[in-house]
């Protein structure tokens, strides 16, 4: 079956009171990015870690395109599927940059044959290829992160999940980062999946997924969701500019279309009333 499911998903953390999901049922489609939103502490990164085998779950079973998450098949799942965390600092063991995603891709037993092709390939995608010789220490936040993509575009997955992966960046790198991961999403049949309170990544989105402690509380296509600013306040994540903008012109007597309005989009429409 394609897309990612789990079914039936229990998982308390050890030494934990309460279970942070009883019964857990979720379904995310392929090659779509599918953003999760939610309060800290909701089970949003619960989730990533139970699709990438991290945790393993009480009860109930998790595929990934197909492929079972049980730990005889952890090996194939890791060469589908890669993980960017907040921290890119956490995910480096080589000398340089090119070192460090050569020993992702010994440890997936890739031909040595191969592996300076996919270097380069992946490098290039992030456009890293001059820093290959780099030490990752002197790198600077968003190149980094860059870094830690590259290492994952390396093994060619056909899952990318960004773990608040844009979160302690400033906005010019978190720009470069999200155009990007945009950018292969465009180009590559890529599943993208991303845990973030950013507005702009959330914008992104085919569909958001709303977590809360009770499970999904919501799930639906991106705008839909976006439309929802109580929620989105309740929830503690930024109202994308241009439904905000939509909101104050509402709450002024203007009326608008009943629909979701993107940044760029509330503009075109200004300039159109203005004119």
């Amino acid at each position: 079956m394609d897309g990612i499911n789990l079914k039936n998903i229990s998982y308390t953390y050890p030494g934990a009171a309460h279970p942070v999901f009883s019964g857990l049922n979720l379904q995310i489609p392929r090659n779509k990015w599918t953003t999760m939103i939610g309060q800290n502490g909701s089970g949003k990164s619960t989730i990533a870690r139970l699709i990438d085998g991290l945790l393993v779950p009480a009860t109930g079973s998790i595929t990934v395109n197909g492929l079972p998450v049980v730990e005889d098949k952890l090996p194939e799942l890791h060469r589908r599927l890669g993980i960017v965390f907040q921290n890119p600092d956490n995910q480096f063991v080589g000398a340089t940059v090119a070192d460090d995603i050569a020993f992702g891709l010994e440890n997936h037993q890739v031909p040595h044959e191969l592996m300076q092709k996919r270097i380069d390939a992946a490098l290039a995608k992030v456009g890293m290829t001059d820093l290959a010789d780099a030490e990752p220490t002197i790198l600077s936040g968003g190149q980094k992160q860059r870094v830690a993509i590259a290492g994952i575009l390396a093994l060619e997955p056909e899952i990318i999940i960004l773990d608040e992966a844009t979160s302690m960046l400033d906005p010019e790198g978190r720009q470069v980062i999200l155009e990007l991961i945009d950018n292969l999403r465009n180009q590559q049949d890529l599943t993208i999946i991303s845990i973030t309170h950013d507005p702009v990544e959330m914008e992104l989105a085919d569909q958001i997924i709303v977590v809360d402690q009770h499970g999904i509380a919501d799930q639906g296509p991106a705008p839909d969701i976006l439309k929802q600013t109580d929620l989105l306040r309740q929830l503690g994540v930024g109202i994308p500019t241009g439904q905000h903008l939509h909101d104050l012109l509402e709450a002024a007597g203007v009326t608008l279309p009943d629909r979701y309005f993107t940044t760029n989009e509330m503009v075109e429409w200004l300039c159109q009333k203005l004119s």
